[in-house]
């Protein structure tokens, strides 16, 4: 059965970059968050919410439609597999990717998720996690209940609003 990386709780994210450094260090040996195939952005400075930028594992990818030289072929589950060998930092999968999630590293060479689950390993607030899937890509349903609801009260609602607690010395 394949798996997926999926954004569960975003609005958990603190901006810690310990999957980016994770990812890093795993496929390139650095903690550089430039060698991360996922990415943590703010909206606007530290007071604004955290966006995830990851691969979403296209049934159907455009990166890999748009790559002239056949460097990415179909991953088993979605998304893509990068032959590096081949690529030649054309920049076209940037283009074409929806989500944002592709960029180059120092070589030239496209920076693609694999979906391997080394980030939600090091992420401490369940932001991330991986999902099964069928080989199609399709979402394994396991469970026929209704899901959790995990967005946030708005999409300017502060750590309080989302967790609730009082802070010290306010009073209710």
């Amino acid at each position: 059965m394949a798996k997926r990386l999926k954004v569960a709780n975003p609005a958990r994210c603190i901006g810690c970059y310990s999957c980016m450094m994770a990812c890093a260090r795993t496929w390139y040996d650095t903690i550089s968050l430039k060698n991360s195939r996922i990415d943590i952005q703010t909206r606007g400075g530290i007071e604004t919410p955290y966006v995830q930028i990851v691969c979403h594992a296209c049934i159907d990818p455009p990166c890999m439609r748009a790559c002239p030289l056949g460097a990415l072929s179909k991953r088993k589950g979605g998304g893509v597999n990068l032959n590096k060998e081949i690529c030649d930092g054309c920049g076209n999968c940037i283009e074409a990717c929806l989500m944002g999630a592709i960029h180059l590293d120092a070589e030239n060479k496209a920076v693609i998720c694999k979906h391997c689950g080394v980030c939600p390993n090091f992420c401490p607030h369940d932001v991330l996690e991986m999902i099964e899937v069928e080989d199609s890509g399709e979402v394994k349903i396991t469970d026929t209940g209704p899901a959790p609801d995990t967005s946030p009260v708005s999409p300017t609602a502060s750590h309080k609003d989302l967790y609730g607690g009082e802070e010290l010395g306010e009073e209710k």
